[in-house]
């Protein structure tokens, strides 16, 4: 499959430079920061437009648009439109990717084989005890979460009311990869965008990458 897994390009990516962090400090939190994490763990969900652009070593750029929702218990629906189309669906127990140009699904694996920190972020999940402020600076927070090998960092910029407006993972090779929310919506999500049916015609795909045999 052409697909070069967008999502998780930015949803895994681990920092390389977390243990060089290791001073910082977990005391109180700035207030903004602390509310945000509040308000994001008192939503069952939300849905918005988004813009992903990232930022290679070597100077290019590529941007990204879509839609996303999310849910508490690992429920998200992220769509890329542009500029080509892309799904990835998850209803807890397990996501699947479609690529309609391709006329191909594949299912990817179980969700809690993974525990990417911007989907944690997303739904409400990263507690105020496991986030170290590394840096503040004109309202662009750049913090570490977790300790030991599995820290990560982003860089976090907060709507005044408290939302996100965007987020960013940066990996060793220099390439950064920025998510913009765009008109948040703070409605729960319909829970159908959290299932996926195969349209008819569609080849699903094992993980090997072979067309399997449909039922």
């Amino acid at each position: 499959m052409k697909h070069i897994a967008l999502l998780f390009m930015l949803l895994l990516s681990t920092s390389a430079w977390a243990e060089s962090s290791s001073m910082a400090t977990s005391e109180t939190l700035p207030v903004p920061l602390k509310q945000g994490l509040q308000r994001l763990a008192a939503l069952s969900g939300f849905s918005c437009k988004f813009e992903q652009s990232i930022f290679y070593g070597d100077g290019s750029k590529q941007v990204y648009n879509g839609t996303l929702a999310v849910a508490k218990g690992g429920h998200f629906r992220w769509q890329y439109v542009e500029p080509y189309e892309q799904l990835y669906v998850s209803n807890g127990d397990g996501i699947w990717l479609y690529e309609p140009d391709l006329m191909q699904a594949q299912w990817l694996q179980s969700i809690s084989a993974v525990d990417p920190v911007a989907m944690r972020l997303l739904e409400g999940r990263v507690t105020a005890k496991e986030v170290h402020v590394l840096d503040a600076t004109a309202g662009v927070y750049h913090l570490r979460i977790g300790d030991g090998d599995m820290a990560t960092e982003l860089w976090l910029a907060l709507h005044e009311k408290g939302m996100p407006v965007w987020f960013e993972t940066r990996d060793s090779l220099g390439n950064r990869n920025r998510m913009r929310l765009l008109s948040i919506d703070e409605h729960m999500p319909d829970a159908s965008l959290f299932e996926f049916e195969i349209p008819d015609g569609v080849d699903v795909i094992d993980v090997n990458g072979n067309i399997m045999e449909r039922n």
